[in-house]
């Protein structure tokens, strides 16, 4: 059974392919939390991507390795600073990448288009994005664009 969460975001990366990406879990955690979830679990991430709970286990293990998270089965994931800049980061792409399509391009599937694109997006090419757009605060469902 799908869970149903208020967030489009959350929704969308069903869509994404690149289920094993460091870049996807980070975000996932990042959106969840958002959404109010705190502590995030590894199940929490399963449910989100529809992976199962093993393969999630394996990726929060190599996050962990590689300094950008904490995590503790029974207490569950914690960013450290390196993953939440990241997290951050990608999720300040996403939503640029998304008010770009929409305003600008004026795309109707811009969402699925910028859950494709907010992982090749370069710093400068976000600063762009932002100056072309004014300098936007929000995403067009509200959401807070993250300041990097």
């Amino acid at each position: 059974m799908k869970e149903k969460y208020s967030n489009k975001e959350l929704c969308c990366l069903v869509h994404e392919k690149t289920f094993e990406n460091e870049e996807m879990y980070l975000k996932v955690i990042f959106l969840l939390e958002e959404e109010g979830i705190k502590p995030v679990h590894s199940n929490d991430v399963a449910k989100v991507l529809h992976i199962s709970l093993p393969s999630v286990v394996e990726m929060l293990g190599k996050l962990e390795k590689k300094g950008l998270i904490k995590y503790d089965g029974r207490k569950g994931v914690f960013f450290k600073q390196k993953g939440k800049n990241t997290a951050k980061k990608i999720v300040r792409n996403l939503r640029l990448t998304e008010l770009f399509l929409k305003d600008i391009l004026e795309m109707k599937n811009h969402m699925e288009c910028a859950c494709k694109l907010e992982h090749v997006i370069k710093d400068e090419i976000a600063d762009a994005i932002r100056k072309k757009l004014k300098n936007p605060q929000k995403n067009p469902d509200g959401k807070i664009i993250p300041k990097v």
